[in-house]
């Protein structure tokens, strides 16, 4: 079969019809899971400073493992539970992103049971959600997670600043900046594509 070459207007056309499907993707789909996110990252963040503040105990660090051992499989049950949409290019791009941003954060918790004063992880793992936020939101063309991500990567360096335990508080308000917020407001925006749509249905029946 002859393949078709598309002239440049063709595939401006076609790259932005993909990043209209992806953002509407995110917005209809995204929102449960960034709040998935969001207020486990924020629970278990705030019980390990207090259970380290009461106790000083610091194998409660070991809780930090519950966010992914709870998240995953929370996030599989809420995908497969949503409504199928088509995929693009680009929300497979932007998923790839996100699937490799997990595997550097996983391996260098990991590598912390090994020597756990190599590196200031907290400062690290909200870089790397930071900018994988800003850079989602730069792909599908979203302010809402451009702002987001960038805010975050700028307060990242107050991690570097705080000492002790203070940190882990300020590491709590990265999931309430990035995942939270954008997370309800999602939801609202999908809300709204739901209701619209129905009204649409509605008046063509």
């Amino acid at each position: 079969m002859e393949e078709k070459n598309l002239t440049q207007k063709e595939s401006l056309e076609l790259i932005t019809k993909m990043i209209r499907e992806t953002r509407s993707n995110l917005e209809h789909n995204g929102g449960r899971i960034y709040l998935l996110w969001g207020y486990l990252c924020l629970v278990v963040s705030v019980v390990i400073y207090f259970l380290l503040a009461k106790t000083g105990d610091y194998r409660v660090q070991w809780l930090w493992f519950a966010i992914p051992l709870i998240g995953y499989p929370a996030m599989i049950y809420l995908i497969k539970k949503r409504e199928k949409r088509a995929v693009t290019f680009i929300g497979r791009v932007i998923g790839n992103i996100w699937i490799t941003i997990g595997i550097a954060a996983g391996l260098l918790s990991l590598y912390m049971l090994v020597d756990y004063k190599a590196f200031p992880i907290l400062f690290v793992i909200a870089m790397l959600i930071s900018v994988g936020v800003a850079i989602s939101g730069q792909v599908i063309k979203f302010t809402l997670l451009m702002v987001a991500g960038f805010l975050g990567i700028l307060l990242s360096f107050l991690l570097l600043l705080v000492p002790g335990l203070e940190q882990i508080l300020v590491y709590a308000a990265f999931p309430v900046i990035m995942l939270i917020i954008p997370g309800h407001i999602l939801n609202a925006a999908g809300r709204k594509i739901k209701i619209e749509r129905n009204k649409i249905e509605k008046d063509y029946v």
